[in-house]
């Protein structure tokens, strides 16, 4: 049996940046403006020191890896168009044989990630909004909602979101979409999962700064293997407000009616929030929240349930210190309770909690040349057994952009 191993990548900031537009942290349509930028290429080595590189497998295996990557981002903006491109490509070696159950198991893997986010202004009132990505990856993005936590092999994510939008007066606009999500891994059972949403979003301008909006979601979820499919429904209100030119709230709330196939149908609240500002030159934050139920994880120590019942939220702050030094740090956590096992006996309602926490340092020592370097934390608590798991990890190396 071979697993693959990788690590969270360094550098490469802006392409992450970019694809955490698709994200909790940002729940509008992409409609900003902003300067062009010429296609850049990143490049960077680093090693590190990870003291838990397969905590779900029941060893406690430690090892140095090394690690290289190439990648290139590249925005353009017009008044009619704005378009955005980043890719990522990336490869990690554990120096020292990772043991599984007695087997080795593979040292060596490779990530990607991809992103195309496109805006078209084809009048005064109409819109066309697409945003796309994909990543392949072993270490969960904490951010896209997929995971709770780090599972077993390499796993595969894409999305893709595209809307026309329309301005049918001074003060209403609607958004209509279709968005598909699809979660595969290389060597999970039971785990993979295809989701369809249909939505449309009502927009009513209350002032100069704010925006009441009305949504309304239907979302169809295909399950793997014994998994049953479901299907949700959200009815949300909202508001977006712009508290200032660098700072912009948004928050929906309602109801989610789920359905699942061989099982019940329910109701529950749903809630979803995130907030970005740039408070000055040199600090900027982003943050997000979101409660709801979950099809993403419903298999938990061999037993399925009708869904998870969870809370995640999280923050990514960046700092210049100065002009050749800037700091980041962030947190993510995330909460879920099983709930409504099907079929097989076990824990009527088990609970996980997830935390994570980083910080990182990026140093430009020419104007083409960086030492970058981040520590990462992470802890498990379970009520499933040998689940429970805490890992760090430590990183150093240099980057260069052309």
């Amino acid at each position: 049996m071979k697993k693959q191993f990788t690590a969270i990548t360094l550098v490469g900031m802006g392409l992450a940046g970019s694809l955490c537009a698709q994200s909790l942290y940002d729940l509008a349509p992409d409609d900003a403006e902003s300067d062009g930028l010429p296609l850049t290429w990143t490049a960077g080595v680093n090693v590190g020191y990870d003291d838990n590189p397969t905590p779900l497998l029941g060893n406690e295996d430690e090892s140095l890896y090394a690690q290289a990557y190439i990648g290139a981002t590249f925005l353009t903006n017009t008044p009619q168009t704005t378009l955005s491109f980043g890719a990522q490509v990336g490869v990690i070696h554990y120096l020292d044989n990772l043991d599984v159950l007695g087997q080795d198991v593979d040292d060596t893997s490779f990530t990607a990630s991809v992103y195309l986010n496109y805006t078209n202004r084809i009048s005064e009132r109409l819109r066309f909004v697409s945003r796309n990505r994909l990543s392949y990856e072993l270490e969960p993005d904490y951010s896209t909602g997929f995971q709770a936590q780090r599972q077993v092999g390499n796993y595969l994510t894409w999305s893709t979101d595209n809307a026309i939008g329309y301005r049918w007066s001074e003060r209403l606009a609607t958004y209509t979409g279709l968005r598909l999500n699809g979660l595969s891994y290389d060597d999970l059972d039971g785990a993979d999962r295809f989701t369809w949403t249909l939505y449309n979003d009502f927009r009513y301008q209350l002032s100069e700064r704010t925006v009441a909006t009305l949504t309304y979601r239907y979302s169809q979820t295909e399950g793997d293997g014994a998994v049953s499919d479901s299907t949700n429904q959200y009815i949300l209100a909202g508001l977006e407000h712009r508290f200032s030119q660098s700072t912009t709230g948004i928050i929906r709330a309602g109801v989610q009616l789920r359905d699942v196939d061989g099982g019940s149908s329910s109701s529950s609240p749903y809630l979803e929030a995130s907030l970005r500002t740039q408070v000055n030159e040199r600090f900027g934050l982003r943050a997000y929240a979101r409660y709801g139920v979950e099809d993403y994880a419903r298999t938990l120590g061999g037993v399925i349930y009708e869904g998870s019942e969870a809370l995640r939220v999280g923050f990514t702050a960046n700092y210049r210190v100065s002009q050749p030094l800037s700091l980041t740090a962030g947190v993510n956590y995330a909460m879920l309770t099983y709930q409504d096992r099907i079929g097989a006996a076990g824990l009527s309602s088990p609970e996980e909690d997830l935390f994570n926490a980083f910080v990182g340092f990026d140093l430009k020592v020419t104007d083409n040349l960086s030492v970058n370097g981040r520590y990462n934390f992470e802890d498990l608590s379970s009520d499933v057994g040998n689940r429970d798991y805490d890992r760090n990890r430590y990183s150093l190396g240099v980057s260069t952009t052309f």
